[in-house]
């Protein structure tokens, strides 16, 4: 019998928040800040107002939108034997985006993240076996802030052939992106091996550049996650209920413009809600978020929809005790939850710091979650009761041949082993990683086609910034 959570809402709650998230769509709306998505949103029949970028949104058009999007979604890789299935049947861990510092491995230094930083990172992204899903997880800020977006996205496609996830900032940086990728794949036909993430403004307002760059990738079949992040007490009511309540408004909202420019639009529901410190005005912090999370995360359910849950998370900006025990809950809640997707591996410091001995161990610990999570066997070759009857009162099993073939199929061994400490574990896996480890081989006349696009965009007159 598979673990799970009780749930945190009822069915009653569930419904009142889908009927107030409604009305609020449809009295107050949402600023879109582009004429863009107005002008679809109008042929729709919503009522729009373009000096002030806003629209309100009818309830029957997201009911309708809201039948359109699939619960399986593919997230396509450059491999195709590392395609992630988003299927409800299990997890897939993955690393966060747009950090801003890295951890210097040989020094422990903390420092402003650089491209370097970031090819690290995707390398041990691309070989931890826990991972499935390679977010740009550091900006590069020694990168132009002109081509910086691009060049990131360029740089994780090279170096993983896992799937690749991104913000995309600018509708500019689109073209540029798609052959990008016809380039990677040996100069054939696009097919989208990245995702994309559209982060809503709380309260109640979207990045215009980002949804007029999120609509044309929405049109190339191209997954996007939406992911309000408002803040308790800040941009969303102190009440955890009303800060659910202004996540799905967000969520639906992005939701519906998407649906309504290609019917079918695979996207995934964020969970970004969090709370602000009351004593200082920071950015999370507590276990009250936690139980945002899984509220939300029981919505994304309610919708038929494949939900991103924080897991492997931590504010703390050290590997420490507090990492261990915020990373053991979060990712153990998540799991437990139903999740389809876990932020988030290998970063610290509410998800700003890369950290590459914590990538390492959070993929031990993915492994160890995954060991207390799975079904129990209790069949007749598992209990063995002839075995312990037939060794009897006071005998061993150590040497029975039925041990040794449990030990295959049943045995976890202990982690870190014995006598090392895990921290000297990690960092020497992740050493190694660096040293042997290689990026997936290019096509040929892909790194040459990549060069020359990024010198192109380095040249565009706006793509927006990092």
């Amino acid at each position: 019998m598979a673990l799970a959570l009780q749930p945190v809402l009822t069915r009653a709650e569930i419904e009142r928040l889908h009927e107030q998230s409604l009305d609020l769509l449809e009295q107050v709306g949402i600023d879109y800040k582009t004429p863009r998505a107005l002008a679809i949103l109008e042929q729709a029949g919503c009522p729009v107002d373009y000096a002030q970028t806003r629209a309100k949104l009818p309830r029957d058009v997201v009911e309708w939108a809201l039948q359109q999007p699939p619960r399986v979604v593919r997230l396509a890789a450059r491999d195709p034997a590392r395609d992630v299935v988003l299927d409800g049947r299990r997890p897939h861990h993955t690393t966060d985006s747009q950090g801003s510092q890295a951890v210097d491995l040989n020094t422990g230094e903390r420092r402003a993240s650089t491209a370097e930083d970031l090819r690290r990172g995707v390398l041990l992204a691309d070989a931890l076996d826990g991972i499935e899903i390679v977010n740009v997880m550091v900006a590069a800020t020694d990168v132009p802030p002109q081509v910086r977006s691009v060049s990131q996205i360029a740089m994780t496609l090279a170096h993983t052939s896992k799937p690749v996830r991104s913000g995309v900032l600018h509708p500019g940086q689109v073209p540029y992106l798609v052959d990008l990728v016809c380039a990677l794949l040996g100069g054939g036909e696009f097919r989208p091996i990245f995702s994309a993430i559209d982060c809503t403004i709380s309260p109640l307002m979207h990045d215009g550049p980002m949804t007029e760059a999120c609509i044309e990738l929405v049109r190339l079949g191209v997954p996007i996650l939406i992911y309000p992040m408002p803040l308790s007490g800040g941009t969303a009511p102190l009440t955890r209920a009303g800060t659910v309540l202004m996540h799905n408004v967000e969520f639906l909202s992005a939701m519906t413009l998407f649906q309504l420019v290609r019917p079918g639009a695979p996207v995934i529901y964020g969970t970004g809600a969090s709370q602000m410190d009351m004593r200082t005005g920071r950015f999370g912090g507590g276990a009250g978020e936690y139980g945002l999370k899984l509220a939300l995360c029981e919505l994304a359910h309610f919708y038929h929809l494949p939900a991103n849950l924080w897991g492997l998370s931590t504010i703390s900006g050290d590997i420490d005790a507090r990492y261990g025990h915020e990373a053991t809950a979060s990712v153990l809640l998540a799991a437990l939850a139903g999740a389809d997707e876990l932020y988030s591996a290998g970063l610290l410091g509410s998800a700003q710091i890369l950290s590459l001995e914590k990538m390492v161990l959070d993929n031990h610990l993915i492994h160890q979650v995954e060991i207390m999570t799975r079904p129990f066997l209790a069949g007749e070759a598992q209990l063995q009761a002839g075995l312990i009857a037939e060794v009897g009162i006071g005998g061993h099993f150590l040497t029975r041949r039925e041990t040794l073939a449990a030990l295959r199929e049943e045995y976890a061994e202990p982690w870190p082993p014995a006598g090392k400490t895990a921290l000297e574990v990690a960092r020497a896996e992740a050493l190694d990683i660096l040293d042997r480890h290689r990026p997936p081989a290019l096509p040929g006349g892909a790194a040459e086609a990549m060069e020359a696009i990024l010198a192109a965009a380095s040249r565009a007159a706006d793509l927006g910034s990092t």
